[in-house]
């Protein structure tokens, strides 16, 4: 054993990659610029450990941190600390010092937050007190990242832990590991098992996608939004469908094939119209491309016929589609829009010429702008607006709302 070793312990870095092993996380070496951090995933969050250092002057104060940026569309904010350590910070962002109605806890600690019920509710779970009180220094908030130069993405927030110095207690580093999962479970899950409640998924779905990254992966957003859109299909409930049907057009296809199929097993026929825009879609999706799983699902949901018509109309086969005058023209016109950019784009201006959808001439020239007219396509399109524009400048039929009755000629009345 080495003198230095013998003298002060095992180091930070021997300690932190212990932790690593025992919270199944992993280890991340510093080097010259970067400091050591130890990460570890719990659910839908990524809890990152890590120090860092303030200067003032000739004064360097090391802080040791823990971050955890979760989905917070409510704004909920809370901050907690041992009585007498830090000056009453919380006013500034609107919030109060608050008991919650256990007589020890509030003695030691001064809780303040912008939401007393809520708060209220999260330290009412015994384990998160207890997680607490087992900290001889805690400084733990909520920290709001909505500001010009924020880099989290809308209704994005991140649970905060810091204290002073470099922790090197194993037992120590432990509880705060199992504290943040606690509180991220408490204020994203209502504490409660998940995996069957739909307006846990709802929201998990509605969370922002993409990544939030530092010096490592801080927050991922798209695998929890895929995991949601399967479990609500799992589910069945009626209740996900507009949910589900908010996300079909995301940019993220893996998730709009989630979401198409989870409305596929739920089988309500609301689902149909948002389904029907998308059947043009071309984007691939776990090797399968996004418009023929919408088709499957609409068969799946008893619109076969309707799938036909529009597969047809993508072939350069109009006659069903010019009969067609069920209550989906307005999205199979969308459809045909969203046709218009791939290989069956001139059959689609066609399409869209022949059912005088005069109401597609914003897209027909929103792609003209994109692809000119020079090729077979951009051709197509430039013909379509044409016939379309002149049908719009015909002048409109009188309805028969449109003429007042008075002036209709009367049969003579028999004398």
């Amino acid at each position: 054993m080495s003198l230095l070793k013998a003298l002060f312990g095992p180091s930070r870095d021997e300690i932190w990659r212990q932790l690593s092993g025992d919270v199944g996380g992993q280890f991340h070496e510093g080097g010259l610029l970067t400091q050591s951090a130890v990460q570890a995933r719990t659910d839908d969050w990524i809890i990152t450990l890590d120090t860092y250092t303030q200067s003032t002057g000739n004064t360097h104060q090391t802080f040791t941190r823990l971050r955890a940026p979760y989905f917070n569309p409510e704004g909920f904010r809370f901050e907690i600390y041992r009585a007498g350590l830090f000056s009453e910070l919380g006013k500034a962002l609107g919030m109060e010092d608050i008991e919650v109605g256990h007589t020890r806890f509030d003695r030691d600690f001064v809780i303040k937050s912008n939401a007393a019920r809520r708060v209220r509710r999260l330290f009412d779970n015994r384990k998160i007190r207890h997680l607490i009180d087992a900290q001889p220094k805690i400084h733990l908030s909520v920290k709001g990242h909505d500001g010009l130069f924020g880099k989290f993405p809308a209704g994005v927030d991140e649970l905060h832990f810091r204290s002073t110095g470099t922790i090197k207690d194993l037992a120590q580093l432990r509880t705060l590991f199992d504290l943040f999962a606690e509180v991220l479970q408490q204020v994203c899950h209502e504490g409660k098992e998940y995996e069957d409640d739909v307006r846990i998924h709802i929201r998990r779905l509605r969370a922002p996608a993409g990544r939030i990254k530092d010096k490592y992966i801080l927050w991922e957003g798209d695998g929890p939004r895929r995991d949601a859109a399967a479990a609500l299909g799992r589910l069945g409930d009626p209740a996900a469908v507009p949910a589900l049907a908010s996300v079909l057009g995301d940019e993220d296809p893996l998730l709009a094939a989630r979401a198409i199929e989870a409305l596929a097993r739920i089988q309500d026929r609301t689902a149909a119209g948002p389904l029907i825009r998308l059947l043009g879609d071309r984007r691939e999706a776990d090797g399968a491309r996004v418009g023929d799983r919408v088709a499957d699902a609409l068969r799946n949901l008893g619109e076969g016929e309707l799938v036909d018509i529009v597969a047809g109309a993508f072939g350069g086969d109009f006659g069903r589609l010019k009969a067609y005058d069920g209550e989906y023209r307005a999205q199979v016109i969308e459809a045909l829009g969203e046709a218009l950019e791939g290989v069956s784009g001139t059959h689609a201006a066609n399409a869209l010429a022949e059912i005088n959808a005069v109401e597609a001439l914003p897209r027909l020239r929103e792609v003209l702008r994109s692809t000119g007219a020079r090729n077979p396509t951009g051709q197509a399109i430039s013909s379509a607006i044409k016939e379309l524009e002149a049908r719009a400048a015909l002048p409109r039929a009188a309805a028969a709302a449109d003429v007042e009755v008075d002036t209709l000629p009367r049969s003579a009345e028999p004398l």
